[in-house]
C-alpha cells in the first residue's frame, strides 16, 4: 500500500516539474485523463482506488493488494507519457493554426497522431478496467462501479 502511494507521489511530482510548450489558450485540461477519447464517459478506477478511497472500503486481500499494485507500477507512466505526447501535439496544433495561420491539411498529419494516441489511452483504460474487474469479487467490483458512479454525479 505504503509502495502505491509513493509511486503516485513520484509520478505527480515528475509531471509538476516539466517544461513544455505553452498554449495560452487552454483551460482546466484535466490532465491526464483529459486526453483519452473517452475521458468523460469511462469511469476511472484506478483514480477511485487511490484518490477516492476505494483502497480503504474495498476490504481487499493481500493478492488483491498485490495485483494491484503491479499495475499501479507501470500503468501510470504509460498514461503521463502518452497524455504529455498529446498536450504537446495539440499545442502545436493550436499555435500553427491560430499564430502562423495554418489550415485543416496543414495540421491533418498531428490531429491523426493526436488521435492515435488518445484511442492508446482509451485502450490503458480498457486494460485497467479489466484488472479490476479479473482481481476483485463480484461484490467490490459492484462497490467500485457504484463509488465511479457517485464521483460522475459529482462532476
Amino acid at each position: 500500500m505504503k509502495k502505491i502511494i509513493f509511486i503516485g507521489l513520484l509520478i505527480l511530482s515528475r509531471v509538476s516539474g516539466e517544461e513544455a510548450l505553452a498554449n495560452p489558450f487552454l483551460g482546466n485540461d484535466n490532465f491526464p485523463m483529459g486526453y483519452s477519447l473517452l475521458s468523460s464517459s469511462m469511469p476511472n478506477f484506478m483514480h477511485l482506488y487511490m484518490k477516492g478511497g476505494a483502497m480503504h472500503k474495498l476490504n481487499l486481500t493481500q493478492a488483491q493488494e498485490e495485483a494491484i499494485e503491479e499495475i499501479f507500477a507501470t500503468r501510470p507512466r504509460k498514461v503521463m507519457k502518452t497524455a504529455r505526447e498529446i498536450k504537446k501535439l495539440e499545442t502545436k496544433v493550436v499555435l500553427a493554426v491560430v499564430d502562423d495561420g495554418k489550415g485543416a491539411k496543414d495540421v491533418e498529419a498531428l490531429l491523426n497522431q493526436i488521435a492515435e494516441k488518445r484511442k492508446k489511452m482509451v485502450l490503458l483504460q480498457i486494460e485497467c478496467l479489466g484488472i479490476f474487474k479479473k482481481t476483485l469479487t463480484k461484490e467490490q467490483y459492484e462497490e467500485l462501479r457504484e463509488l465511479a458512479i457517485e464521483e460522475a454525479k459529482s462532476l
